[in-house]
C-alpha cells in the first residue's frame, strides 16, 4: 500500500523561496519543477531548468529553492509498506537523488492534480484511489523516463520550448497556431516545427488539440459547465467544432464523457 501524506498541484511562490530538510524526511518526495531552480546534490550546488523532476529518498539530505520570485512545482510526500517497495523498485528504474528532465511534464503533473483532489476530498475510498494513482504515477514516470532521454535538453532552443510548451498546457484557450507561437520564439514556422517534433514527439498542432482536449476532460468530470460554455472556455471558436474533434479522439460525445466519469 503507498501512504500519501502530503501533497500539491501547481504551488507558486511569489516570493523568493528556499526550502531545506538537513536531516532528511521519513518519507519519500517526488517534485516536479517546473520554473528554473537551484537544488544541492551530493555537497554541490546545482541550477535546474524548467520541466525537471526529482525523486529524493527517505533520510536524505535536501535543500532546494529558486532565486527568483516565480518558483512553481507539484509535490508528493509518500511512504510505501516494505513489500510494495521490494516490488516497485525492483521493476521501475527511477533514479533516486539526481534531477532528469521530460517533454511531457503535464501528463504528470495531470496525475498529481487529481490525487490531490482525492487526498482533500472525504471520499470513504480516498485511500485505495490514492494508492492506485500513485501507483499509475510512478509507472508513468518510469515510462516516460526512458521513453524521452535528455538528449536534447542541451539544445540552445530546448528551455524556451518547454517554457513555451507549458504555457500552452497552462492556458490552452489561447489563439494557439504554429506560426504564432515560431514568431514567439523568432524562429521560422519549419524550422520551429522541425524542432518541436525533435523535442516533444509530437507536431504542436498535435499538442494544440491534446492540451484542449486534456482541460476539457477534466472539467467534464469536475463541473457543471454546459458544453457550449466549455467549447469557448477550451479555446473552440463554436459547439460544434469542439463536439467533432472531441468524438474524433476520445471515441464519445462530451455529454458521454461527463456521464461515464462524473464523480
Amino acid at each position: 500500500m503507498i501512504t500519501i501524506k502530503f501533497c500539491g498541484h501547481n504551488s507558486h511562490h511569489t516570493s523568493l523561496f528556499e526550502m531545506e530538510h538537513k536531516d532528511g524526511l521519513s518519507n519519500y518526495l517526488l517534485l516536479l519543477v517546473k520554473t528554473e531552480a537551484w537544488f544541492y546534490l551530493n555537497g554541490t550546488l546545482t541550477q535546474t531548468k524548467p520541466n525537471m523532476v526529482i525523486l529524493f529518498d527517505r533520510n536524505t539530505y535536501i535543500h532546494y529553492g529558486c532565486n527568483e520570485p516565480i518558483y512553481n512545482d507539484d509535490w508528493v510526500h509518500f511512504n510505501m509498506d516494505k513489500k510494495d517497495e521490494e516490488d516497485l523498485f525492483s521493476i521501475l528504474q527511477i533514479p533516486l537523488n539526481q534531477p532528469f528532465y521530460l517533454p511531457h511534464i503535464h501528463v504528470l503533473s495531470h496525475y498529481i492534480q487529481l490525487l490531490a483532489n482525492t487526498f482533500h476530498s472525504r471520499s470513504p475510498h480516498c485511500g485505495l484511489i490514492s494508492d492506485s494513482l500513485m501507483r499509475t504515477l510512478l509507472y508513468t514516470l518510469d515510462e516516460e523516463l526512458h521513453k524521452f532521454p535528455d538528449s536534447n535538453i542541451e539544445h540552445k532552443h530546448y528551455s524556451s520550448f518547454i517554457s513555451l510548451r507549458t504555457q500552452l498546457y497552462t492556458n490552452p484557450s489561447e489563439q494557439w497556431s504554429g506560426n504564432n507561437m515560431a514568431n514567439s520564439l523568432c524562429l521560422s514556422t519549419s524550422y520551429f516545427q522541425h524542432l518541436y517534433k525533435q523535442f516533444f514527439g509530437c507536431s504542436c498542432q498535435q499538442d494544440i488539440i491534446r492540451a484542449r482536449l486534456e482541460q476539457a476532460k477534466f472539467y467534464l468530470c469536475s463541473s457543471d459547465m454546459p458544453i457550449n460554455r466549455l467549447a469557448d472556455f477550451c479555446g473552440y471558436e463554436n459547439e460544434l467544432h469542439f463536439m467533432r474533434q472531441f468524438k474524433k479522439f476520445e471515441g464519445m460525445t462530451p455529454s458521454q464523457y461527463r456521464q461515464n466519469n462524473k464523480k
